[in-house]
């Protein structure tokens, strides 16, 4: 294959996949990163250092330990000013574009699959644009709490991931769409009784990272020791981007229960 410069179509889907990859997915074996390959005439291994460098730009994830090369295009560090300005309207320009390319209706893109699951009760037109856009910044919100929090609870370390949830410490209906939502200091890698107990405001952490019980919480009921056991304790903290101290003033001010 002749070694050619990235378009901004191409840089554009493939940042679409890079929304949809978990960092460990981003590999020249992927089965996606070779169907984008094979769709754009360039080999798995250009596909994967072009996912790590627009990596290497992702304000979210910069200190996760993985880098794509230093000298890696200038599209690279513009899709990210593309997406702080643009933010869903780029979403479904660059799935678009990552649809088309790899357009195959025997197999869909492996990643793609959770995307769609259940959608078939939303009709077909904006409604169903926008159920995807938000899945795929879920998606993507998700995976950069799992690389910055190592794929585990940063409070019990369980590294089960089906039992991990990605939480907003401000609750995702009411940040700002551009800076907070998919915001990694506004998050907090939690199992799933956790992060229950923190959307309902059961416990919280405070300035210093520590878990705070609401006192709504009486002592004597033995199944929810699991709750004043951890009271006190720090937080395990992520490898990039602590949790702001203006989320988890709101958390503490307006979700946790006194």
């Amino acid at each position: 294959m002749t070694r050619r410069n990235w378009t901004i179509q191409e840089t554009r889907a493939a940042f679409a996949l890079y929304l949809l990859l978990e960092p460990s997915q981003i590999d020249k074996r992927n089965s996606d990163i070779i169907a984008l390959a094979k769709a754009l005439d360039r080999t798995p291994s250009a596909v994967a250092l072009k996912l790590w460098n627009i990596a290497a730009n992702d304000a979210n994830r910069v200190e996760s330990g993985r880098v794509g090369m230093s000298h890696g295009s200038k599209l690279d560090k513009e899709i990210w000013i593309e997406y702080d300005s643009k933010g869903d309207e780029l979403v479904s320009e660059s799935l678009d574009l990552l649809n088309q390319a790899t357009a195959d209706p025997d197999k869909k893109l492996d990643s793609f699959r959770p995307i769609e699951r259940n959608l078939e009760s939303i009709p077909e037109g904006q409604e169903r644009i926008a159920a995807v856009r938000q899945r795929v910044n879920q998606r993507y919100f998700r995976n950069s709490l799992l690389s910055a929090y190592h794929n585990k609870c940063c409070i019990t370390g369980i590294s089960i991931p089906r039992l991990l949830v990605a939480s907003h410490i401000k609750p995702w209906n009411i940040c700002n769409p551009k800076t907070e939502r998919l915001a990694t200091d506004n998050g907090l890698l939690l199992n799933a009784f956790h992060d229950r107990a923190f959307d309902q405001g059961l416990i919280t952490i405070d300035q210093q990272y520590k878990i705070r019980v609401s006192h709504t919480v009486k002592h004597k009921q033995d199944p929810l020791d699991w709750l004043w056991s951890f009271d006190g304790a720090e937080i395990d903290l992520p490898s990039v981007k602590k949790p702001k101290k203006e989320f988890i003033e709101y958390h503490n001010d307006v979700i946790f229960l006194k």
